[in-house]
């Protein structure tokens, strides 16, 4: 699996890299993390895209490759730019707190576009099976039913914050669907199936991604992450869709406010 990031230096971060002397007074070090954090701090180059490879900066500049991961490293750490693993480094995206309002339902497409970014998603597999005796109890199925299992990345400005794997039980009017041109949304799948999308528990606990998703997620093996599992009602309270993923928790998180009754 790819992703379409243009490697090549942004005209601001080509400029910054000019104002760097050899000869000054301060380390190229301490150089370099003042001119890049001024291109961040005033936004010439927005959020979410992407900044800098420590092979490009070194192309540009004739100083040594830890000059560059220090002053790339400080920062990451403190908020600036965001590392995807072989990928490079990309300006980090403000996240505005989410509040959870239980009567305020909304799906991941409208969650990413109200954090400011614009959603995406890569279908990684998608196929019909027999449900496992847990999805039988998640989904009120019977052994001899089956089920629309669908894996995939959700993106915001294509950089991946969600593995997901999910689980629609095969309706008579999905029985038609190509499972190889699926929607964006799954909402719009099951509306598509006949069926309305009305609440759906929500469950968030932790947990360290896996080599599997923690590569899909442009992480590090054994990186902390929010694990979730979903189950979608429709307005009969019969489950329509049950789903299980790992957010990034750089990109992911939610703010409960709570109040003392």
């Amino acid at each position: 699996m790819s992703y379409n990031y243009n490697h090549t230096l942004p005209s601001p971060v080509k400029n910054a890299l000019q104002t760097i002397d050899s000869n000054g007074d301060l380390p190229l070090y301490k150089q370099l993390f003042k001119a890049l954090k001024a291109i961040i701090v005033s936004e010439e180059v927005k959020s979410g895209s992407f900044f800098a490879t420590e092979s490009l900066i070194k192309k540009e500049l004739n100083i040594s490759r830890d000059t560059i991961r220090k002053s790339l490293s400080e920062l990451e750490q403190q908020g600036y730019l965001l590392r995807i693993t072989g990928k490079g480094t990309f300006v980090s995206i403000s996240m505005p707190e989410k509040s959870i309002v239980l009567s305020n339902f909304k799906s991941m497409t409208q969650e990413i576009q109200d954090r400011g970014m614009t959603p995406g998603t890569i279908i990684i597999d998608a196929d019909k099976i027999k449900p496992s005796v847990k999805l039988m109890k998640k989904l009120h199925l019977k052994e001899s039913d089956t089920v629309l299992f669908i894996e995939r990345l959700r993106t915001g400005n294509d950089i991946p914050i969600l593995y997901e794997q999910a689980f629609i039980p095969f309706f008579s009017t999905l029985e038609n669907i190509n499972i190889n041109n699926l929607p964006s949304s799954l909402y719009e799948l099951i509306k598509s199936g006949g069926k309305s999308v009305h609440s759906a528990n929500h469950i968030i606990t932790a947990t360290n991604m896996n080599k599997k998703v923690s590569k899909l997620l442009g992480v590090k093996e054994s990186t902390a992450g929010l694990a979730m599992e979903r189950t979608t009602f429709d307005a009969q309270m019969t489950p329509v869709i049950y789903e299980e993923g790992v957010f990034r928790t750089d990109l992911y998180y939610y703010t409960l406010t709570m109040k003392n009754k």
